[in-house]
């Protein structure tokens, strides 16, 4: 994950090269306070748990899957 870090708070952006199918797609980020609590209630509202939580420099980040199959950006700043 790419980004910037804004001291308004917020996503930046993110870039993306897979290398693979899909080789464009679109993920809109959440900003949340806990990313491990927001997966765990996702996945009690019917969602899927993807990726994460990833502990990066800049935050935390979990991707996961509603039940239309849309990938969901978790994020939590530093």
């Amino acid at each position: 994950m790419g980004g910037s870090i804004d001291p308004r708070g917020g996503v930046q952006g993110q870039i993306t090269s897979l290398g693979h199918e899909p080789h464009q797609y679109t993920i809109f980020y959440v900003q949340v306070d806990d990313v491990a609590a927001a997966i765990e209630q996702a996945v009690g509202l019917g969602g899927t748990a993807l990726v994460g939580p990833i502990p990066i420099p800049i935050g935390t980040f979990a991707w996961i899957k509603d039940p239309g199959g849309n990938t969901i950006g978790l994020w939590k700043p530093a």
